[in-house]
């Protein structure tokens, strides 16, 4: 028996924020957080308020972090600061909360380090998150740059020195006689004693 897709009604709705309505039942989500930061959200009834707001290194939504998330971010990796947080893979789930007299599903940071690691890599060159780039998870980037240039580097980074490589080799072959590429006033001269 196949199993039936589960849609949540909130999904149809695309709010700008990670919610319960974006697991299926008994679903962990793991993530790598890109950087937090406090921003002004608006709410669904127009509210607006200054929220702390985990963005993410994979394609997920943002996800608005209350206390309780916060501070099991902080036990877990031991820092209370946000910008150390900036590399950490978080594993969340859906728990149920009581609120305001009711129980809802909430999204929870899981009090337990993620088993697909706890730090995406960081380039080497300028410190940044290293993250995936179409089909190529960070950690396949960050492995190929290392194969190919001996350092893990970010994607712009790997451009850079692929660049320069590709100077290095430009201005030695100009420097061997008779590998250099000529000159147009040079081909012309050639062209007129020939």
């Amino acid at each position: 028996m196949a199993t039936q897709a589960h849609t949540h009604w909130k999904k149809l709705s695309n709010p700008d924020y990670l919610g319960s309505y974006a697991f299926d039942p008994g679903e962990e989500k793991t993530a790598t957080i890109n950087y937090v930061r406090q921003e002004l959200v608006t709410g669904p009834d127009g509210k607006k308020e200054q929220c702390i707001v985990a963005h993410f290194i994979e394609d997920l939504k943002p996800m608005i972090l209350n206390a309780t998330n916060c501070k099991t971010i902080t036990n877990l990796f031991h820092t209370p600061y946000i910008e150390e947080w900036s590399g950490k893979k978080i594993s969340m789930h859906v728990e149920q909360v009581k609120a305001f007299g009711d129980l809802v599903d909430a999204v929870r940071i899981m009090k337990k380090l993620s088993s697909k690691g706890t730090s995406a890599p960081k380039c080497e060159e300028c410190g940044k998150v290293v993250a995936g780039i179409g089909n190529f998870s960070a950690e396949q980037v960050a492995a190929t740059n290392k194969q190919r240039y001996g350092k893990c580097l970010c994607v712009e980074c790997g451009k850079k020195r692929a660049a320069e490589i590709e100077a290095e080799k430009n201005a030695a072959v100009q420097e061997e006689p008779g590998k250099r590429e000529m000159t147009a006033a040079e081909k012309l001269a050639a062209l007129a004693e020939g």
